[in-house]
């Protein structure tokens, strides 16, 4: 298995409604499926949440991407901007963090 690095950021008209409305959904997929290590959104100045960030776990670049392009969030529209990248822990492990 490899680590992928996944950055979007929320459109900024319409973005916070697109996350509100869609976040349940979002959630139960990440935690249904066991490929997200860590995440979490990004914050504004108001703690108003404005992008994502996640580690994912997958066979391979195709499987991730698959993983991304499903996720209700972006099924939904809500990012302006996404990258995935592959990624290497180096520092620390998963049990330290």
């Amino acid at each position: 298995m490899a680590l992928f690095m996944f950055i979007a950021f929320d459109k900024k008209l319409g973005g916070a409604e697109v996350r509100a409305a869609t976040r349940p959904k979002h959630v139960e997929y990440t935690k249904s499926n066991g490929k997200v290590k860590f995440g979490g959104p990004f914050t504004g100045p108001d703690d108003s949440m404005i992008g994502s960030f996640s580690i994912i776990e997958a066979a391979d670049y195709e499987e991730a991407a698959a993983y991304v392009k499903n996720d209700p969030y972006n099924q939904a529209g809500l990012f302006e901007r996404q990258e995935l990248h592959p990624w290497k822990l180096t520092i620390n492990t998963f049990e330290t963090v």
